[in-house]
């Protein structure tokens, strides 16, 4: 798994997920979602569906963030935009 691609989905999920909102704060860290980047590639490169990726988000959101799940529109919307981003790496 390239550290390029980990980086790509990152930024994806830093700029389209963010359920912590840290996106708009200028205190929060960067790097907030980082941990999570590999594991979603890891879905995506596996050729999961959008359905299963944003699955997984909401485990992220549940589980990890104690959140709950953002709509499965977004997560689906955040799963394509992952998809599409890897393609175009």
């Amino acid at each position: 798994m390239s550290a390029d691609l980990v980086a790509v989905v990152d930024r994806v999920l830093f700029a389209r997920w963010d359920p912590l909102g840290v996106r708009h704060d200028d205190q929060a860290p960067r790097d907030e979602y980082e941990g999570y980047a590999a594991g979603v590639l890891a879905l995506v490169l596996a050729h999961a569906s959008d359905d299963v990726v944003a699955e997984h988000l909401a485990r992220l959101e549940d589980r990890w963030m104690g959140l709950a799940p953002t709509p499965l529109a977004r997560r689906l919307a955040v799963a394509a935009a992952v998809r599409e981003a890897v393609r175009d790496a």
